[in-house]
């Protein structure tokens, strides 16, 4: 009994220091775990929702799908607007866009088209002539409130470094809507391929909203 005794303590001990010593590292791993997925949740998220504070839109050249020349910033004073970065050759995702742009002009056919508008801003100018700007209109029954434009060549990489961000679906620009005052501000993101209602909703929240511009001095 005195052998079996001494055989048995040692391994009750073992045992003990050894569930420990496990539920520690399976603590530990389940905590580093959750930290690195809130870090990673976190960093997904911290460009979307309010942009505070608002940004001034860079006032690019732009030509638009009835091949007037004139600036970005024209398109958007007095009028609040939501911002799709597209391109015609596009096949995948921007048809998708297109589907939520054209369910959201549904949904805002009560309003005054001169003061919510929708937009379609090219990242391939060379390609997105007015005329096949218009064509993308056309093959998405665009209405009044729903507009086409391509930046000038020179203006390209600005609007990009502004409005684009990496997009997690692996495509070639943001497809995040971006929400822009009636002054011209950025001053929402929405998630990536947002639902058409939530887009409207936020839309008519800032077609509520009448303040004056925005202290911040705007760029040239």
């Amino acid at each position: 009994m005195g052998v079996g005794t001494k055989s048995i303590e040692p391994t009750s001990a073992w045992s003990d220091k050894t569930e420990r010593s496990l539920s520690r590292r399976l603590l530990l791993s389940s905590l580093a775990a959750a930290f690195a997925l809130r870090s990673a949740s976190v960093r997904a998220h911290e460009k979307i929702g309010p942009v505070k504070p608002p940004l001034d839109v860079p006032n690019a050249a732009v030509v638009s799908s009835d091949g007037v020349h004139g600036f970005l910033r024209d398109l958007l004073l007095g009028k609040v607007t939501a911002i799709q970065l597209m391109f015609s050759r596009c096949e995948s995702i921007c048809p998708i866009e297109a589907g939520t742009l054209a369910s959201l002009e549904k949904a805002l056919a009560d309003y005054p088209a001169d003061d919510i508008r929708l937009l379609s801003l090219s990242i391939d100018p060379i390609t997105d002539t007015p005329e096949v700007l218009k064509a993308w209109l056309e093959r998405f029954g665009a209405g009044s409130r729903w507009i086409a434009a391509s930046p000038a060549e020179p203006d390209l990489a600005r609007v990009r470094t502004f409005f684009d961000q990496t997009s997690n679906t692996g495509e070639l620009h943001s497809t995040a809507i971006d929400l822009i005052d009636r002054n011209g501000f950025l001053v929402w993101r929405t998630f990536e391929l947002p639902d058409a209602n939530e887009v409207a909703r936020l839309l008519l929240g800032l077609h509520r909203v009448h303040h004056p511009p925005w202290p911040e001095a705007r760029a040239g």
